[in-house]
């Protein structure tokens, strides 16, 4: 699947009731927020919705191709970032003391999570191949969530076939470092993709949380930050389009 005819693309866009995604870079209690969200999220999201809805087969058949899926994200007009404090819950485990008399139990501690008031839509465009359509159109129709579970969004309107994205800046370094032009009216954020090899869904369920199947990487996207003594703010560009190179 190296050749675009043997993909197809669909085209979603959403609007958010509430929204995070943390910075991948950044401590989980300390979750740090980014206006778009990673390949890797979009691709897991899109297995996740299939387990929901019952196409357990889909779920495992598209898991085995994900790696070779493509993604684009279209940033919304602007997101205004807050900080919000939060109770996290987690259960103590065996990892360094088997004898630990809590095993089990829940462990309680403080963290800081950044939310988005969101302007406009996020759209989505995922590359798969022509056999996936249909799964992975059902899977974004009813996609709930896009960043953490409390991220709710809804869909503007139904999933599209599309022609690729050509006026979207969502670039891996390899396309952006190529051009070598510059970019003043873009800024650059660390996201995870996997790294073009088959996932090994033979390992433990928490394989997909790093190792050797992703890798984090500089994306190029439009708009820049604004720092306020309350959060950021992030606003994308208006008026500007480019074509991506071939």
């Amino acid at each position: 699947m190296t050749d675009a005819e043997q993909i197809i693309w669909l085209r979603a866009s959403y609007r958010f009731h509430t929204f995070s995604y943390r910075d991948p870079r950044a401590a989980f209690s300390v979750a740090v927020g980014l206006p778009v969200v990673s390949p890797t999220a979009v691709l897991l999201g899109i297995v996740s919705t299939l387990y929901c809805i019952g196409d357990d087969d889909a779920a495992k058949r598209f898991l085995a191709v994900a790696h070779l899926c493509r993604v684009a994200v279209d940033a919304p007009d602007g997101v205004v970032f807050f900080r919000a404090f939060h109770q996290l819950r987690r259960y103590e485990t065996d990892k360094n003391d088997k004898s630990n008399p809590r095993l089990g139990m829940t462990l309680i501690n403080q963290g800081i999570r950044e939310y988005g008031l969101v302007q406009g839509a996020m759209t989505l465009w995922v590359g798969v191949p022509e056999e996936f359509r249909d799964p992975v159109r059902a899977a974004l129709r009813y996609r709930s969530h896009i960043g953490t579970h409390d991220s709710l969004c809804s869909l503007v309107e139904d999933v599209q076939e599309d022609a690729s994205p050509q006026n979207v800046i969502y670039d891996p370094p390899e396309v952006w470092q190529r051009q070598m032009r510059a970019q003043s009216d873009c800024t650059i954020v660390t996201l995870a993709r996997f790294v073009g090899e088959q996932l090994d869904l033979r390992r433990s369920k928490w394989f997909l949380s790093g190792g050797n199947e992703t890798e984090l990487v500089p994306y190029l996207i439009p708009g820049h930050f604004e720092g306020t003594t309350g959060g950021k703010i992030y606003r994308k560009n208006k008026g500007r389009s480019r074509k991506r190179s071939a």
